[in-house]
């Protein structure tokens, strides 16, 4: 039988489980245990503080990982190819989960034309009924996701 109902004992067994290392995937196989998406339904609608508790599990789980790629890195018994698909895919996995593990984003400029940011005045008389438009439309737009935001 599948458990669906939230319990803490259930969310602290999920999470540890995670810290050490099992998907939740792995973990949800087993029986008793809920499916992923309630699991997931929990830690979006954060029942009980769980999402935080989620969140720092996957995190660790991040760490898990870093340290079974260097292992798998250096098994010599396994085959090179073998060890090279282990390794990018937990990477790979790993640069889409967390910003800890991501690739580096840098943006530049090229020397001769460096990127920069130019604030400029402007006064509304010297805009334009285009002009004038656009900047109507995207303070409508503002105050609108303010007001969503706000619940108001």
């Amino acid at each position: 039988m599948t458990q669906t109902n939230y319990t803490p004992g259930l969310a602290d067994t999920i999470c540890d489980r995670m810290t050490e290392g099992e998907s939740l995937r792995a973990i949800c196989r087993d029986v008793g245990m809920p499916s992923e998406g309630a699991v997931r339904g929990w830690a979006v609608r954060d029942v009980d503080g769980f999402g935080d508790r989620y969140r720092a599990a996957r995190l660790l789980l991040m760490d898990f990982w870093a340290d079974q790629i260097v292992d798998i890195a250096d098994d010599g018994t396994l085959d090179p190819r073998d060890r090279q698909i282990r390794t990018s895919v937990r990477q790979w996995i790993m640069s889409k989960i967390s910003c800890c593990y991501g690739e580096r984003l840098v943006h530049s400029g090229d020397p001769e034309s460096p990127m920069r940011v130019v604030h400029q005045q402007l006064l509304l008389a010297d805009l334009i009924g285009e002009q004038l438009e656009a900047l109507d439309r995207l303070t409508a737009l503002i105050v609108h996701q303010q007001v969503v935001k706000s619940g108001s």
